[in-house]
């Protein structure tokens, strides 16, 4: 068992680096995959950003609760996604949404994990001075440059599981964001996250 997760570890790994440079031919790779133990390492990878978060800031809802109610988010998005897209494809795999979809989340990982960093090493409030400006300029382009990554990885894994063209996916994610917004918008008020950890 400890073989398979350190050969899961090492498969994450690969495919993270991967996705950087080729991310067309390693998600279509990632919708055939069957190691379930590379989902767990993610997901673990997801439940310890959440329990260092909880630290660093004053959070009014514990790190496990926080995870489970991603964990819910994760579940219906998945579950949205493959129930519409098997109303025109009956071969349609569920493990296929689990495994793209757990690698877009990548992106989102990378910045949660480097904006709470960067809280610790400049806290706020930042100053108007020439650096803080050029942090600012700096982080908003970090921030966009991360954004496309997620974008494209969220159109391959929608484009490789789901088997639809460009405009049957856009008009799925269309739908996704009818939900998703309102829902969004009552996490926010409920403490939970003030940006969605999609």
């Amino acid at each position: 068992m400890v073989f398979d997760l350190l050969t899961s570890f090492v498969l994450v790994l690969r495919n993270f680096i991967l996705l950087i440079f080729s991310p067309y031919r390693t998600m279509r790779k990632i919708s055939q995959e069957k190691d379930y133990g590379q989902a767990l390492i993610l997901f673990l990878t997801i439940f310890l950003y959440f329990k260092f978060a909880y630290f660093l800031r004053d959070k009014p809802h514990p790190a496990t609760l926080t995870f489970l109610v991603f964990t819910l988010h994760f579940a219906l998005t998945v579950a949205f996604f493959y129930v519409l897209s098997r109303l025109s494809d009956s071969k349609i795999k569920l493990s296929s949404f689990i495994f793209t979809l757990s690698y877009s989340l990548i992106p989102t990982l990378i910045w949660f994990a480097s904006s709470s960093i960067l809280y610790i090493i400049v806290p706020p409030p930042r100053s108007f001075s020439i650096l803080g400006k050029g942090f600012s300029i700096f982080f908003i382009a970090y921030s966009m440059s991360l954004l496309a990554w997620k974008v494209i990885l969220m159109y391959l894994a929608l484009r490789f599981s789901t088997r639809l063209g460009f405009y049957r996916i856009m008009y799925l994610m269309v739908l996704f964001l009818l939900w998703f917004i309102p829902y969004s918008i009552l996490l926010y008020y409920l403490k939970i996250f003030r940006i969605p950890f999609i």
